[in-house]
């Protein structure tokens, strides 16, 4: 006895052809609309760079405005007694901005910085002065990491005007 698995088969009638799409040999083929969201998403980043170079520029003003700005460093001194109980200058160290919060009362402290042709300067720091003057210097290099910033934003979109402008005169051959 034999069963048949499809009842509705003919078998004299031949197969539906199914249409199989044509792709393009192309990674993207020419999509008017991929084309447009790119120029979206274009647009969007530089639209957020914009933002970010005007608060940068707040942020600058607010620096600034907070009071003096030190392009410098701080180095401290210790003394440790010898035999005798004479008090020996160990040679000067950077003072980092964690060990701020340690300030030595027995420590020397002196201002170093350079001067415009690049020569070292120093001057001594007395204690009454450091919480100032570190808050100078924390204030410039938080400027100088707002224009390190800057700089790059604006080399983003320097590059993608130069990219945009050479597109244009391509598409416009």
């Amino acid at each position: 006895m034999s069963i048949s698995i499809e009842r509705n088969l003919d078998l004299n009638t031949p197969p539906t052809t199914i249409q199989v799409p044509k792709f393009s040999q192309l990674r993207q083929d020419a999509n008017p609309i991929l084309a447009a969201h790119m120029l979206q998403e274009i647009y969007k980043m530089v639209t957020q760079w914009q933002q970010e170079l005007e608060q940068i520029e707040r942020d600058r003003v607010k620096i600034t405005s907070d009071g003096p700005i030190l392009a410098g460093w701080l180095e401290s001194r210790t003394f440790q007694r010898n035999a005798t109980g004479q008090a020996i200058p160990t040679p000067y160290v950077t003072v980092e901005a964690i060990g701020l919060a340690t300030i030595d009362p027995q420590a020397g402290y002196r201002l170093c910085g350079l001067d415009e042709h690049g020569q070292l300067w120093t001057r001594a720091c007395e204690m009454t002065e450091i919480l100032g003057v570190s808050q100078a210097i924390a204030r410039y290099q938080q400027l100088k990491d707002l224009s390190d910033r800057q700089q790059q934003v604006e080399q983003y979109i320097r590059q993608v005007l130069e990219d945009l402008v050479h597109l244009r005169l391509k598409l416009s051959d």
